[in-house]
């Protein structure tokens, strides 16, 4: 049984720390994923844990930062009222930075920023910014030095041989600059689903229309494919609602069943599609909530998210980007010194 002294070390420690010591043990891993762990180790540390949710309003972007601990009222410090108008949030990370975007002067500009330290960077713009289908991805490739990668699919194509195929672009932050990586061939009419990547371990995942899960490794920039949970089964009516998310360190998978409960999976191995039912729980449609759960259940609010929405003020929210942060500055561009 841990000990208190490890406990206390545990709550107090940084996230880099806290994230090494996930992969030490099961016993510590199940501890720090814990919810009730999490609110403590907010509490203490003042380390920041929540998702922006985001709606548009009048052909305007608007966001706003709910915490699993609402005792903690950080809504003012972490916001992006600090930055520019009608930034549009891309893409998030475990990391505490936002890719986004912005329509200026008659183009499209892309930005990286870490909301609670109000730093704000301005990227190069990519091959053809703004298109009308577009997916971005956000990795922290390595905190110390910081270096990060986004991945951006746009522009797809139907050709006559059955296939679609999709411009991939990877920008590095060491390099700083765009550049065009392998274009993604896929069945034909496949959709990426409206909602963030998941991003585990330098992996990217998105979510399709053919209940289907597509990778990108970002080490060796290829793609795969595989099936997601509901798939498998005979009949898959009455599953709806299916969202991915980051769940223990692994990839997580929910959808709502008739609207009654919520189903979790894991996917415990991605070469064999084996996945493995973590939880099920019942929905209060009444008080939009998942009966026994909190804001600080991550996963299982990412699947459903009327339970966060309600918390965020806003009205027809449509996006949710799962979020956690320090209040520590971090070098957002190439060589500059860090903490302007």
């Amino acid at each position: 049984m841990m000990s208190d002294v490890l406990f206390e070390i545990l709550t107090r420690t940084t996230l880099e720390t806290m994230d090494t010591c996930k992969v030490v043990s099961k016993e510590l891993k199940e501890l720090i994923n814990d919810p009730w762990f999490m609110q403590t180790y907010s509490l203490k540390t003042q380390n920041i844990f929540g998702y922006f949710v985001q709606t548009v309003k009048g052909n305007h972007h608007l966001s706003q930062f709910v915490p699993i601990n609402p005792t903690l009222n950080v809504q003012n410090n972490i916001s992006m009222q600090c930055f520019e108008d009608d930034l549009k949030i891309l893409a998030s990370c475990s990391q505490g930075i936002l890719c986004c975007r912005k329509y200026e002067n008659r183009s499209y500009q892309y930005y990286v920023c870490k909301p609670s330290t109000s730093q704000l960077v301005a990227l190069p713009s990519p091959r053809k910014p703004g298109q009308l289908f577009e997916r971005v991805a956000l990795t922290v490739l390595k905190s110390k030095p910081f270096h990060y990668q986004i991945v951006r699919f746009s522009d797809y194509h139907y050709s006559s041989s059955g296939q679609d195929s999709y411009i991939c672009e990877v920008f590095d932050s060491k390099l700083w600059t765009w550049r065009q990586s392998k274009n993604l061939v896929m069945e034909q009419c496949t959709i990426f689903g409206h909602q963030p990547s998941a991003c585990i371990g330098g992996i990217v995942y998105w979510l399709t229309n053919k209940n289907s899960i597509l990778t990108f490794d970002s080490t060796t920039e290829t793609h795969s494919e595989f099936s997601t949970p509901t798939a498998e089964l005979s009949n898959d009516e009455g599953y709806e609602k299916k969202q991915i998310m980051e769940y223990n360190g692994k990839l997580g998978f929910s959808c709502e069943y008739k609207s009654e409960k919520l189903l979790l999976w894991e996917l415990e191995d991605r070469r064999n599609c084996k996945w493995k039912i973590k939880n099920v729980v019942e929905i209060d449609n009444d008080e939009k909530r998942l009966i026994g759960c909190s804001l600080a259940d991550m996963a299982l609010m990412i699947g459903y998210r009327l339970q966060v929405y309600k918390h965020s003020g806003l009205y027809f929210p449509m996006d949710i980007f799962p979020f956690r942060t320090n209040w520590e500055p971090v070098n957002l561009k190439g060589d500059e010194i860090t903490g302007m």
